[in-house]
């Protein structure tokens, strides 16, 4: 049997969505303290509906995402620890037809929400 590893992520809560990112592709997150308009909601960058203006309004940089400015974001970051048995390969199905960027597992025990990754 196959040891289980966990895995260290930033947790994105968007209202009552829940996004996942290794905490090692994060490169900083910060307070927005100006909005420049050439920056794109990271809600915009997945293709999903804005999210509620709830939290913090955030900037997060995530380098290996080739997205140079980074994106702004409304809601909350945190680290956690992810044990192993709670993340689960994507079934070909949701391969086929999901056009969520950088989707690579999905993170859940009964409901289940993205681990986005870049490696």
């Amino acid at each position: 049997m196959p040891t289980l590893t966990n895995l260290a992520v930033v947790r994105i809560t968007l209202g009552t969505l829940n996004f996942y990112i290794p905490a090692n592709q994060v490169g900083r997150c910060s307070l927005v303290t100006q909005v420049a308009p050439e920056i794109p909601r990271f809600s915009q960058w997945l293709g999903i509906a804005d999210e509620p203006q709830q939290g913090r309004h955030l900037h997060l940089f995530v380098p290996q995402s080739g997205v140079e400015t980074g994106w702004y974001l409304w809601g909350q970051l945190e680290n956690v620890i992810l044990p192993g048995d709670t993340i689960f390969a994507v079934p070909p199905l949701l391969v086929r037809n999901c056009h969520l960027p950088a989707l690579r597992a999905l993170v859940g025990s009964e409901a289940f929400s993205p681990l986005l990754s870049w490696r």
